[in-house]
């Protein structure tokens, strides 16, 4: 709203406040001759007090925005002024160029012709830059992390908002927790007066009972002693006991406390330090986990889940469709990597000090798959290795970011419509799957194919109609990339089981984003490697409904859930 509009509306408001008022004060005078009842005539009274304190407030305001209001003719006749000067000189000095074009010296036209080169020059790399600028989750792979300062945060949403409140919708059933039954209480606190609380008086007579029932958890410190009895055997003559069970020192922590550090590291990603220091306060007992007892914990349960990672190793090679991905982490300040495999029921990841094809044979995943694999990636090239032999499908979400980029930067019209021409197709193929239909027909796929061909050399005639701009390279390569990974890009057209995103990997591997900035980089590759590990084991149990606190609490009690345990559902 303009100040104008802001003024014109506070004066509106003041005119209906007078006329209401000397609608009241009619009001007013009947009631005083005895036309209305008392109990009116003092409502309306109080109306009319109200109403005065409103105009005065009215009145205020609008004496305010009128001030604004003219002092913004005054800024506006300021800069009308300013413009009609700038216009002149405008005038003035394409009079002047004009002039000098007529009477300049071949070395002054060579020394234009330089410093029009020089603007052209300018002007690219500024339109760089503002392009740069306008880079965002929208366009590019930027996070949202890495927004400007001035700029706002675009997160990538494909959910439509309902425009509805927050919360249970009006008419809604409510739901509340029923009351435990009387067995299942464990305490009882009663709530007695010894007087009233309205008058003071202690003659109280108890005429019923309500009960209110609460959930809650009670931290209890327990001080366990286990006793081992040794015996001698009267046949062989051998001392034994029972087994220890992992009680190896005089005094050491149980598997309660340690499944609770493993939730905090590898869940909630607290760092060593704050684990330590919420640990320690949860009780009035001071129990004070070292640092040093927490890293040899990682290091410990990534030990004792080794069977299960060479177990989640051994089913990726069998799966048909496979997501893979890998993103930055930082270990002891250098850029290093954590890589993700899986297929929404089994997860495995990989720590690695290089994103390369070494690290990718080291897993020994992509090289062992077979042709009958599916493997969903964001263009990763290295997945084209001459040595791989199974089926590569590109992630349309990163593809569309491309041509968007490349649309607002370019201004050119093909990668806008390859992007519409996807979008449509998808949101067909979506509507046909929802109907029980499974593909596309033959006629159907050779139109859509021959219409990416067509915007396909439209794109290459745009691009060579304008050569010389920064963003010439960056076409120039997606150009080539969609003639070259056509069927890669365009495979789920033909089968309806392929899907369009990498959205499991992507969702799959933000923890480690979220780690990153809450508990900071891995001390070394191999502690990054235990993490990995435990969240391999974590990362499964959650994809098949196990509660991850539960899955760490088998694996501190020498129990952890096997891979063929929970494929089997015997969880």
């Amino acid at each position: 709203m303009t100040l104008e509009e802001a003024f014109y509306k506070q004066k509106d408001e003041l005119h209906a406040a007078q006329r209401e008022i000397k609608k009241l004060n009619k009001e007013l005078d009947a009631s005083r001759k005895g036309i209305a009842a008392d109990k009116k005539f003092q409502e309306q009274l109080s109306h009319i007090r109200g109403l005065n304190n409103k105009v005065s407030q009215l009145t205020g305001i609008s004496e305010r925005y009128k001030d604004l209001y003219e002092q913004e003719k005054i800024k506006v006749k300021e800069l009308s002024d300013i413009k009609f000067s700038l216009e002149l000189e405008v005038l003035q000095l394409r009079e002047r160029l004009s002039f000098y074009k007529d009477n300049r010296s071949p070395a002054e036209t060579v020394e234009l012709e330089d410093a029009n080169a020089q603007i052209r020059a300018l002007k690219e790399e500024v339109a760089r830059l503002t392009a740069r600028i306008e880079h965002d989750g929208t366009n590019t792979g930027t996070p949202t992390s890495k927004t400007a300062i001035d700029k706002k945060k675009v997160i990538p949403n494909s959910r439509k908002t309902s425009g509805k409140n927050k919360g249970g919708q009006a008419g809604h059933e409510k739901h509340i927790m029923p009351q435990f039954s009387d067995d299942e209480v464990t305490e009882t606190v009663p709530h007695e007066l010894t007087a009233c609380p309205k008058c003071g008086s202690t003659n109280l007579e108890e005429i019923g009972i309500t009960y209110h029932d609460e959930y809650d958890y009670e931290v209890k410190v327990i001080k366990r002693r286990h006793r081992f009895i040794e015996y001698v055997c009267l046949d062989c003559g051998t001392t034994v006991r029972a087994p220890l069970n992992g009680l190896v020192a005089p005094n050491q922590y149980g598997s309660t406390i340690q499944a609770m550090a493993l939730s905090m590291m590898n869940i909630g990603f607290v760092s060593l330090n704050r684990t330590r220091k919420i640990l320690s306060g949860f009780s009035t007992d001071n129990i004070s986990l070292c640092e040093g007892y927490l890293i040899k914990l990682q290091k410990r349960y990534s030990k004792k889940l080794k069977p299960f990672v060479s177990e989640a190793r051994k089913y990726m090679v069998g799966v048909p469709l496979l997501y893979w991905d890998d993103t930055v982490v930082f270990i002891n300040t250098s850029r290093a990597c954590m890589r993700f495999y899986g297929d929404g029921i089994v997860t495995l990841y990989t720590a690695h000090e290089h994103k390369d094809l070494d690290s990718i044979m080291s897993d020994n995943i992509l090289p062992a798959l077979s042709e009958g694999t599916t493997v969903m990636h964001d263009h990763n090239s290295i997945n084209y290795h001459d040595g791989f032999v199974f089926r590569n499908v590109e992630c349309l979400q990163h593809f569309e970011r491309d041509l968007q980029k490349l649309a607002d930067d370019s201004r050119h019209k093909w990668p806008a419509d390859m992007k519409a021409l996807i979008a449509e197709t998808i949101h067909k193929r979506k509507t046909m799957i929802e109907n029980g239909i499974l593909s596309f027909g033959k006629e159907e796929i050779d139109r859509i194919l021959c219409k990416v061909r067509s915007i396909l050399e439209d794109g290459y005639k745009e691009y060579i109609d304008d050569l010389g701009h920064y963003y010439e390279s960056d076409e120039r390569a997606l150009l080539n990339r969609i003639e070259q990974y056509e069927d890669n890009y365009f495979e789920w057209i033909r089968d309806f089981d392929i899907p369009t995103t990498n959205n499991l990997s992507e969702r799959s591997l933000r923890f480690a984003k979220t780690k990153d900035k809450i508990s900071g980089q891995f001390e070394s590759v191999d502690y990054a490697k235990y993490f990995a590990d435990i969240r391999t084991y974590l990362g499964t149990c959650v994809a098949n409904g196990i509660n991850e606190y539960t899955a760490l609490l088998r694996l501190t009690r020498g129990n952890p859930f096997s891979l063929s345990e929970i494929l089997s559902g015997a969880t």
